[in-house]
């Protein structure tokens, strides 16, 4: 296999006397879809919020393609190929769903001040081109036929489905899906699910996903990683996971025994 695309090496952060994350590290590779589960309050989006660049790890080392990135501001992490979406959907609601695609593509822009004051021919063309590309990735997730309307008058799942696509146009090496399906109904999640395929096997990017929805997560990812109190403890295939005793206490909050051979430190 390939140098993973994503690596954390044992990085630990700490609020007060608070370690939501401790110790963690993980790979990603380019085309894998990995889940990240656990428990409220295990991490999680602590983790995310470190491979994001919003919170900078106190020990350890984060790198994507080989370069450390665990210093960098958020949107340096966006411009390196890192994007992500939120439990809470963040979109620019009162521009058209057109437009919130369109806005993640700016920094990558190659035209000048002038030239967008201008409309010179190189202006027009580049925004040619980021209009075409924006209509694709809207196409993806079948939203092509509400491009001109608000995004705050799109239902619930469509805009999921939105803030994926705009993460999408920042042209990222790395996909951070936190709670995609959250809130949506089956259909949605189907719908939801097929396009996570889409993009995997058009754009060949790597995806970390949080989600609650065992069922999703079960279906759609080839490895999860388990955190309990900021700390992994499993890592394997769906079928590993599901019957690792340390998960199952972790979730139903049974002690582990100690006849079992797996319970060691993570």
């Amino acid at each position: 296999m390939s140098d993973p695309i994503l690596t954390a090496e044992h990085i630990s952060i700490s609020f007060g006397g608070l370690k939501p994350v401790n110790d963690f590290s993980m790979s990603l590779h380019s085309g894998e879809l990995v889940g990240l589960i656990g428990p409220n309050g295990a991490g999680k989006t602590t983790v995310f919020n470190l491979l994001s660049g919003v919170y900078h790890p106190d020990e350890g080392e984060i790198r994507l393609a080989g370069k450390r990135i665990d210093n960098m501001p958020p949107h340096e992490v966006v411009a390196e190929g890192i994007a992500r979406t939120f439990q809470n959907i963040r979109l620019f609601k009162e521009m058209s769903v057109l437009d919130n695609v369109k806005v993640s593509m700016v920094p990558h822009a190659q035209y000048s001040f002038l030239d967008a004051t201008l409309r010179t021919p190189r202006f027009r063309r580049i925004e040619n081109e980021q209009d075409s590309h924006a209509r694709e990735l809207l196409e993806l997730f079948g939203l092509e036929n509400v491009a001109d309307e608000l995004a705050e008058n799109l239902p619930y799942g469509q805009q999921r489905k939105l803030e994926i696509a705009r993460a999408l146009g920042t042209n990222m090496k790395v996909l951070l899906l936190d709670e995609p399906a959250a809130g949506m109904n089956p259909t949605e999640t189907a719908e939801l699910r097929e396009s996570i395929d889409l993009i995997r096997e058009k754009f060949g990017i790597a995806i970390l996903l949080i989600e609650h929805d065992m069922s999703f997560v079960m279906n759609i990812c080839e490895r999860i990683m388990v955190l309990d109190f900021g700390q992994k403890i499993a890592e394997g295939t769906p079928d590993v996971i599901a019957a690792d005793p340390r998960v199952i206490a972790a979730y139903l909050g049974e002690e582990e025994t100690k006849e079992d051979p797996q319970n060691v430190n993570a």
